[in-house]
């Protein structure tokens, strides 16, 4: 199961498909680069680190553009039993909204069920795979559902 990005920023270990060689390669991440997950989750800490690190200009840039590419992403997909149109990716970019990356519940029912989620859309993405679906309309289908983190993160599972 992928780790979370909470995990991911208390430990700096994560891996990244590496389509040349055919599959996951573990790695590090700079310190550097990152905050804590403490940090990560309040806003008063983060932005005090971005600011001490003289990074919250980037970051923000990169935060922007991120969410033009979610925007685009949102904007062409469709529901399986929807017809797409204009004024249908539209309205889905207008409803798009910023969100807060808040920390997992670890454990319990929540647990299994977030589990059981990510299993069917990585079986619903390596279908479409399968099928010769291009990767990105893959990710732009799994976005809305799953989030621009963990769509990206099941389709970098793609087989």
């Amino acid at each position: 199961m992928a780790k979370s990005i909470f995990e991911i920023l208390d430990d700096l270990t994560t891996e990244t498909s590496v389509p040349v060689i055919g599959k996951n390669v573990d790695h590090t991440l700079p310190r550097k680069l990152f905050p804590t997950a403490e940090q990560f989750e309040d806003a008063e800490k983060l932005l005090a680190w971005s600011n001490a690190n003289g990074f919250t200009h980037a970051l923000i840039q990169a935060g922007l553009q991120k969410g033009l590419i979610d925007c685009r992403a949102t904007f062409k997909s469709c529901k399986k039993d929807d017809t797409w149109s204009p004024e249908y990716g539209q309205k889905n970019v207008d409803a798009m909204t910023w969100t807060i990356t808040e920390r997992p519940k670890q454990g319990g029912a929540t647990k299994i069920k977030k589990e059981a989620e990510l299993t069917a859309g990585i079986n619903m993405a390596n279908a479409m795979h399968m099928n010769n679906i291009p990767v990105d309309m893959i990710l732009a289908s799994l976005t809305p559902v799953y989030g621009p983190e963990v769509a990206k993160t099941i389709v970098d599972s793609l087989n």
